[in-house]
This record gives structure tokens, sequence and C-alpha cells, in this order.
């Protein structure tokens, strides 16, 4: 019998298989000492930056304090080697400075995040007290001046709050009844703009949701990665950056279908060519925040937002990549 032909060009097909086998190549798992190695640049730049923002500022933020200690924190538990002085001293100077949240309500939420296993019933506080009648929270600090609109802010600011009140709290009904008043609110989510919201709705999909709405928000991650392995923060954005990267390599850990698996795999990849020497990995806040900062008068804040950002998709690139380093028996959480 005659096989029917192919009606695709024998050049198409050349091309498909030479993108099949780069693709494959792309998507070799880095080692073990591989991943170490870049993770712990990334601490390095981590620790530096936060005791310069200690030096400068009176704030723990939302990017700096909470990412310095959830980052060591995770690292400790993996078998890295911190300074366990200097953890304590950035520990206790979040402390003194958890409930001032004048520069935003999310760095509650974050310090939560960062330090689930510590009793902070002061932040549980603070966040229960800014729940809205409608269920949301307000986006606060850079939150709310991101590249997006209001209402997507604020159920992204909303996730994180539910995420840090399931971070350790020791009576799940005050999280529940939270979960529960949100729930209105979150069911009118529009369509996301950016890769922190997909990444945000995986985080909550897989601690307080469903598997299956987790596995279409993983699916949906995994289609957006750029042919470099790295994402763009807004999800129409060509370019990638670290923030978008680190954070869709969070949320996407741990998997194992195959399609997920290498994904993650690209991203590592992507963030361990793109690391810098000093061992951060810049952006371009320009991607990401609406503020405009090209006047002369804004010379400092334009600054300030570079290292903000910088800071920020370190701490996610750091804390992406250490999931893929298996957890040590026996290390300690806190």
């Amino acid at each position: 019998m005659n096989q029917p032909r192919s009606t695709v060009p024998l050049c198409a097909l050349m091309v498909a298989a030479a993108f099949t086998i780069c693709h494959a190549d792309d998507v070799t798992p880095p080692t073990e000492p591989e991943l170490r190695a870049v993770i712990t640049k990334g601490l390095g730049y981590l620790a530096k930056g936060s005791d310069e923002w200690m030096a400068e500022k009176n704030c723990n933020s939302c990017h700096h304090l909470p990412q310095v200690l959830w980052n060591h924190r995770e690292a400790r538990m993996r078998g890295f080697t911190i300074d366990e002085k200097k953890f304590d001293e950035w520990l206790q100077w979040s402390d003194e400075n958890k409930t001032d949240i004048k520069a935003g309500r999310e760095m509650t939420a974050f310090m939560k995040l960062a330090m689930p296993d510590k009793p902070q019933p002061q932040l549980t506080k603070i966040i229960l007290e800014g729940q809205k009648p409608d269920g949301s929270w307000m986006p606060s600090g850079q939150f709310l001046g991101q590249k997006r609109v209001k209402a997507e802010s604020a159920a992204n600011s909303t996730r994180i709050f539910l995420l840090a009140l399931a971070a350790g709290d020791p009576d799940p009904k005050v999280r529940d009844e939270a979960v529960a008043r949100a729930a209105p609110f979150l069911a009118k989510d529009g369509a996301s703009t950016s890769v922190e919201t997909l990444a945000y709705r995986a985080l909550f999909a897989r601690r307080l949701g469903k598997p299956e709405e987790l596995a279409a928000i993983s699916g949906e991650i995994a289609k957006l990665q750029h042919a470099d392995g790295g994402w763009g923060w807004q999800i129409k954005e060509p370019a990638s950056d670290s923030v978008a990267t680190g954070l869709a390599l969070y949320a996407l850990q741990p998997a194992s279908d195959p399609a997920t698996t290498a994904a993650i795999s690209r991203a590592q990849r992507w963030l361990m060519a793109n690391q810098k020497e000093d061992g951060g990995w810049p952006v371009d806040y320009s991607k990401i925040s609406s503020t405009d900062r090209s006047k002369p008068e804004k010379a400092k804040s334009l600054k300030d937002a570079t290292m903000i950002y910088s800071y920020w998709g370190t701490a996610w690139s750091t804390l992406g990549l250490l999931q893929g380093v298996p957890v040590k028996q026996g290390a300690p959480a806190e």
C-alpha cells in the first residue's frame, strides 16, 4: 500500500529536527555542585545588600530583610554553611522593625513566609486588620506601582497575605475564615498580565487550592517560557528578566511531569548563564515599575529603584535555584 507523502517541506522538517536536538541539549539538568556554586554567589550578594539596606533604611521592606532571611533559612536546610551570627543580626533587626508598615503591609506577609516556623502573632494581627470588607487586601509599596491594573495587583496582594496566614499559623480557623472572605473577590480574577501574577496563583493553588488548578497554572507558566529559558515580568515582554524567571522557577517546583521539569532545567540554565560576577542578576526596573524616574531630579529614586529590583530579582532567582537542591535530612528549619 502506498503511504501518503508528507506535505511538510523537507527544509522545514530539517529545521524542526535541528530545533528538537538543540532543545533537548538545553534541558540537561544542572548538577548539584553547579547549582550550589551559583546559589552561594547569590547568597553573598543578598547578604551584602541587606547589610547596606539596614545601614541606610529603617524598614524591612518586602524585598530585602524578608528575602535575605528566607533565602538563608532555605539554604541552611539544604546543608549550606551560613553565617549564623549574621543571620541572628538580620532577624533581630527585622524584629525591631516588623510592625512598621509605612512602606507597605506586604512586608508583614513576606516576613511570615520567610520564617514560617517562628511564631509571629503581631504580624498575623496586622495582616488580619488589613483585610477589606470585600475580602481583599489593598496593594501597597512596590506592588502598587507596578505595570498592571490595580485589580490584578490587589488579587496578588490578597494571595500573598492568605499564603502568609497559612505559614505556620497555630490556628487554621483564622486562615480558613480569611480565605473564605477572600473567595468572592478572587473569583472575579481577570486574565493575567504578568508572570508574577501566574506565579502567585500557582503558589496559592499549591498551598490552598486544588491539584487540577495547580496543574493548569503550571502548564500556562511553562508555555510562556521564552526560547532562552527565561520569562519576562510582563507576559508580552520579549526579554527575559530575573524577577520573573526566579518567581516562575520557584512556583513550578516541585514537579514531576516532563514538560514542567524540562522548563525548570531551562530556567536554571538561563539563571546560571546570566548571573553577574558579584552574584547578582541585574533588572531593568522600567519593565516592571510604572513610575517615571527618567528626569534629573529623580536620579536618587532611579538608583534606589535599580537597586531594589536587582536585589528582588536576585532573591527570587536564588530562592528558585535552591528548590533544585535536596533538603538535608535533619537540617534545622530555623
